[in-house]
């Protein structure tokens, strides 16, 4: 009995998950989606020609990616050609660099870590690049 009522009580202090409204363009270059049910909840898929993609968080508007940055604090993904970027509070921005020819299809991941007073949860971003 007691431990049930540990655990009634830890799901109502779990943190909210974020939420997000994605757009992506130009969209014949471009999907994006968002599902809180998927383990990795926003899907990208871009052609070679790339494009950009605007995560826009609606509950968590403190942001960092986690990863490797450059000096103008992007991130950035040499692999699977794009970069990212918190560019205000809530918001960040994926750029899709068009990718060289003969590249092959590539997947990778990006994790976006929220903090809203003291609540903080994360998304991953799964990001797959074809030809």
């Amino acid at each position: 009995m007691i431990a049930s009522l540990v655990f009634a009580s830890c799901s109502e202090d779990e943190p909210a998950k974020m939420l997000w409204e994605v757009t992506a363009t130009p969209s014949e270059n471009v999907k994006a989606a968002f599902d809180p049910s998927f383990y990795h909840q926003i899907q990208i898929t871009s052609d070679g020609e790339g494009g950009e993609v605007t995560l826009k968080c609606t509950n968590y508007k403190s942001l960092n990616l986690i990863g490797g940055k450059n000096g103008n604090g992007e991130y950035v993904d040499t692999d699977c050609h794009f970069s990212a970027k918190v560019t205000e509070p809530g918001v960040v921005k994926i750029i899709l660099d068009k990718t060289p020819e003969g590249f092959k299809e590539t997947k990778s991941f990006l994790q976006i870590d929220g903090t809203e007073g003291k609540d903080s949860n994360s998304t991953t971003v799964d990001i797959t690049r074809k030809p």
